[in-house]
């Protein structure tokens, strides 16, 4: 490497590297100030200049956002945020193998059908959805929570199709010739060779899951099986002034998350690079 070459590559570095800080510093201060206002009284909390450090600590914020986001509520977000990811999951590898890797008429044209999907707002289809849902009588219930969304993985169909389609053509021809079947290709070779984008799909589908308020809203009815975003937004009707609660309880919510994240972010960021949507 040249001299001259050196000294761009060192003076490029010297740019990036506080745009980079900027903007991490810019992404993670609104979750510090979250996590100090949960720990505010209510007259320190809107003080001026705003104060980062809390003085006394309000522990009994968190027990307050407790009572309203209580176990149950983890509980049933837990359920919802799981099952999609596992059934969505499902279906979309079982789609996106399909598309990869079968051969069937007008196969690529469906497809782009199928993503033609994904420009139709989720408003749109509401209404008809919630109307089958009644119909089949499924209001506040787990299935009627649940099944809707399942059907709407266009994205994980389009992402596990850009992954299978790398895997090499060799693997698949010499377990054809060992006797496997489309089902054992799919079960027993793709799978196992997909576990980065399969954690990747897992944490960006459990987040979507888990911070999903209007359909919940409009098919939960009792307390008994609403979720955590129903539970914020009650709170922040029922106590408008606490905001120190309100953060309490967002930080709450956020844990789950967080530790998801911790746990799978090596392979969540594997996965999307070998999908080959790095842009």
């Amino acid at each position: 490497m040249t001299p001259a070459k050196r000294t761009h590559i060192s003076t490029s570095w010297l740019v990036l590297y506080p745009l980079l800080v900027i903007g991490a510093l810019a992404a993670v201060l609104p979750f510090v100030w979250t996590l100090s206002t949960s720990l505010k009284a209510p007259a320190q909390v809107f003080s001026y200049p705003p104060e980062w450090i809390p003085n006394p600590i309000e522990w009994s914020n968190y027990s307050k956002a407790f009572d309203t986001i209580s176990g149950r509520t983890f509980l049933n977000s837990v359920i919802f945020a799981g099952s999609i990811v596992i059934l969505q999951g499902l279906v979309t590898t079982m789609g996106g193998f399909a598309f990869a890797r079968l051969r069937f008429p007008f196969r690529d044209q469906l497809f782009l059908l199928y993503l033609g999907t994904m420009m139709i707002p989720p408003q749109v289809t509401m209404i008809p959805t919630f109307i089958v849902v009644v119909r089949l009588g499924w209001i506040d219930t787990y299935q009627g929570l649940i099944v809707p969304i399942v059907a709407q993985g266009a994205f994980g169909t389009f992402m596990f199709r850009q992954f299978f389609a790398k895997i090499p053509n060799e693997l698949y021809e010499s377990a054809r010739l060992d006797g496997a079947n489309p089902l054992q290709l799919y079960w027993k070779l793709t799978l196992p060779l997909s576990r980065p984008v399969l954690t990747a799909y897992g944490v960006i589908t459990f987040l979507t899951a888990w911070n999903m308020y209007l359909w919940p809203l409009i098919v939960i009815r009792t307390n008994e099986k609403k979720v955590v975003p129903m539970a914020i937004a009650e709170l922040a009707a029922g106590m408008s002034q606490d905001r120190g609660v309100q953060m309490a309880a967002v930080s709450l919510s956020i844990l789950p998350i967080l530790a998801l994240w911790i746990i799978g972010q090596k392979w969540f960021v594997e996965g999307i690079a070998m999908t080959g949507m790095k842009g």
